[in-house]
């Protein structure tokens, strides 16, 4: 397997500003790839993931959001950057995930029940893979504002049982971190709407940087 440098970034939430500065950063003389933990929109047309890929420069992986559209997923296969329900080879890396949220009282466009979650990741999963789902795994980067952890417990025992080496999710902008826990990297890279993404070296080990362009900074929210 080849050493994989990515940048990673999650919750545009429509911001054409996050857009721009990631098309800026992701310089594919620097980055082999971009992977993006979902929420391109809120609740937005898919035309904003087709002039994502369009201005991103590096291959793309990418997952929907609780807040994107089903039609994301169409969008992404299109491009041959859908990792949804899915399983793709990369630099010998296998990277497998599934999108969406869990069902809430405000009734997102893209909410799956936990089980459903759980059993699609195990599904398409492989032992020492890289996961990325939308929603964290239970204790992992999923802290919010009330304090309480909000991860799924369902996605944690995929983590667990195939002994993921990367975990990549995002949706708690105010969580952003990395934690490692047994043989898995956890890493939430904040809302890039907030300016937040992170660059990430992928070989033997894995090293992590969060970034921030304060630019884009503004005060955080929950979606």
């Amino acid at each position: 397997m080849k050493d994989v440098n990515m940048l990673v970034c999650s919750d545009l939430h429509g911001s054409k500003e996050a857009l721009s500065m990631l098309a800026k950063v992701a310089n594919p003389k620097e980055y082999d790839l971009m992977v993006v933990c979902g929420d391109f929109t809120t609740m937005g047309s898919v035309d904003f993931v087709h002039e994502f890929l369009k201005k991103i420069k590096l291959k793309v992986l990418a997952i929907p959001g609780n807040c994107d559209m089903p039609e994301t997923v169409g969008a992404l296969e299109k491009r041959y950057a859908s990792l949804h329900n899915a399983r793709l080879t990369f630099g010998g890396w296998q990277f497998f995930g599934y999108g969406g949220g869990v069902p809430t009282t405000s009734g997102m466009p893209f909410e799956v029940e936990e089980a459903e979650i759980e059993s699609s990741l195990r599904a398409v999963a492989v032992e020492g893979g890289v996961m990325v789902t939308h929603i964290p795994p239970y204790g992992m980067n999923d802290v919010g504002r009330s304090g309480k952890h909000t991860g799924s417990k369902g996605i944690l025992r995929v983590a667990n049982d195939f002994k993921v080496k990367l975990s990549l999710a995002g949706h708690m902008h105010e969580s952003r971190g990395v934690q490692t826990s047994g043989e898995t990297t956890y890493v939430n890279p904040g809302s890039v709407r907030n300016g937040h993404y992170a660059s990430l070296w992928l070989g033997s080990e894995v090293k992590v940087q969060l970034l921030e362009d304060e630019r884009l900074r503004v005060k955080p929210k929950t979606y």
